[in-house]
C-alpha cells in the first residue's frame, strides 16, 4: 500500500475507521487482491476486528495502472479461497463477494450465495460506469462501452443490445450449474486478453 498510496496511508485509514466507529457510522473495507498482498488478506481481516463492520476483496483488473501489478497463480488463488472461507467461520467481518467463491461452496456441498452483486456479475445489470466524457461502460474495471449519455438516456442505454450482451456474460458459462450466481469476472477475462463474450474467467476451476 505504501508503494501505491504513499507513506502513512495505511495508518490514516485505520484512524479514519476508528473515527467512523466512534461516530457509529457503518464502514466497509474492500481490498484489491494482488499477488503481492495475497498472504496479507487474512491478517488484515483480523486487524480490522473492532474497527470496521465488513471486509471483503476484489481481484485486481490488469487495466491502466493495475497493469503494472500481478495476480496470483490460479492454484494459489484456489488455496486462498479455501483459507478465506475457513477464516469467515471465525471472523464475522469477512464477507463473500467474488463469484468464484461459489465454486468452492458448490463443490463442498454448501449453499451458494448471490455472488459479486447478488446475481453473479453485475456488469450492465445492477451497475454501470459513467465517465467524465459521457461514455457509459458496463463495468468500471475494464473498457466496456455501451454508449454515450449525451446521445441516449440511461434507461435507453440499459436496454440496449450492447448492455444486454454484457449482461449475458460469457457463452462458455451459460450451461454451468451455478451460472445465475457466478459467471466469473469479465474484467479478469479481459485482463488476460480473452474474449469476454466467449471465454470464461481464466481463474474458473469448476470441475477441477
Amino acid at each position: 500500500m505504501t508503494l501505491i498510496r504513499g507513506h502513512g496511508h495505511f495508518e490514516r485509514v485505520l484512524e479514519f475507521l476508528s473515527a467512523l466507529r466512534q461516530s457509529e457510522i457503518y464502514s466497509m473495507v474492500m481490498l484489491t487482491l494482488t499477488n503481492e498482498n495475497l498472504s496479507q488478506v487474512l491478517p488484515l481481516a483480523e486487524k480490522l476486528r473492532g474497527r470496521a463492520d465488513l471486509f471483503t476483496f476484489n481481484r485486481l483488473s490488469l487495466v491502466g495502472e493495475g497493469a503494472r501489478l500481478k495476480l496470483p497463480s490460479k492454484s494459489d488463488y484456489m488455496a486462498f479461497l479455501e483459507a478465506y472461507l475457513e477464516a469467515a467461520k471465525r471472523n464475522p467481518l469477512i464477507a463473500l463477494k467474488d463469484n468464484l467463491i461459489n465454486i468452492t461452496r458448490y463443490q463442498n456441498g454448501l449453499p451458494v450465495f448471490g455472488g459479486c452483486t447478488g446475481y453473479g456479475c453485475g456488469a450492465a445489470f445492477n451497475f454501470v460506469c459513467l465517465l467524465a466524457d459521457g461514455t457509459v461502460h458496463a463495468c468500471r474495471k475494464f473498457p466496456s462501452p455501451i454508449g454515450s449519455i449525451f446521445r441516449n438516456g440511461l434507461a435507453e442505454l440499459y436496454d440496449s443490445d450492447s448492455a444486454r450482451r454484457y449482461r449475458s456474460g460469457s457463452r462458455a458459462c451459460r450451461l454451468c450449474a451455478i451460472r445465475p450466481v457466478c459467471g466469473g469476472c469479465l474484467a479478469i477475462a479481459y485482463s488476460f486478453g480473452l474474449n469476454v463474450f466467449e471465454e470464461r474467467d481464466p481463474y474458473c476451476f469448476i470441475g477441477e
